[in-house]
């Protein structure tokens, strides 16, 4: 634990907002594929391709993301996924055909595993006990709990601002977490 920091509510929101953004963005757009097919004129194919790709790459990348984030600070590796977040989610909400629809994809995968490990072990680092299981409780809540919370509110989004907001909405849950994440020091894996 850094200089006695131990973690705060506001820490862990700013946590959940990041975890609910891999949900938010992976699991909504598979229940609005045919909006977005249509809208953007694209292959079914091209479309399953786009779907597929943010957890391919978030899983070719979430161990070697974790690493780096203990290496270099956690917080740091947190805030990579949060603008990457924010970018492959603004890729999504300006895509008029398959390349930026593909590209943010991709980079929402890079997002997540930079999201996922780092915040897990900032909840590790910074809480103890009894605090501790209250903080991962929160994180799963926000990690498994998030893709029934995603869809029902993805539908919802897309029902009132179409698919694509959706993505207004997870760009926004990025910018939150980095802000509630804001005050928490860094944290590393102390040199062996």
């Amino acid at each position: 634990m850094k200089m006695g920091y131990k973690g705060t509510d506001r820490m862990i929101a700013g946590i959940v907002f990041g975890v609910i953004t891999f949900w938010l963005f992976a699991q909504a757009i598979v229940n609005v594929g045919p909006a977005v097919q249509a809208d953007l004129g694209i292959p079914l194919d091209t479309l399953n391709i786009a779907v597929r790709l943010t957890a391919l790459f978030s899983g070719l990348f979430i161990v070697a993301a974790g690493g780096l984030a203990d290496k270099t600070g956690r917080k740091k590796i947190a805030y990579l996924g949060f603008v990457l977040s924010i970018i492959g989610s603004s890729c999504l909400v300006l895509s008029q055909g398959a390349v930026l629809l593909i590209a943010g994809r991709i980079i929402q995968g890079l997002s997540a595993a930079c999201i996922m490990p780092s915040t897990i072990a900032l909840m590790n680092a910074y809480f103890e006990g009894k605090a501790r299981q209250r903080a991962l409780s929160f994180w799963s809540i926000g990690s498994r709990g998030g893709g029934g919370i995603a869809s029902f509110a993805g539908g919802a989004i897309a029902s009132s601002f179409g698919w694509r907001g959706i993505f207004v909405f997870s760009i926004i849950f990025a910018a939150l977490g980095m802000i509630l994440l804001w005050a928490t020091p860094e944290s590393k894996r102390d040199s062996d």
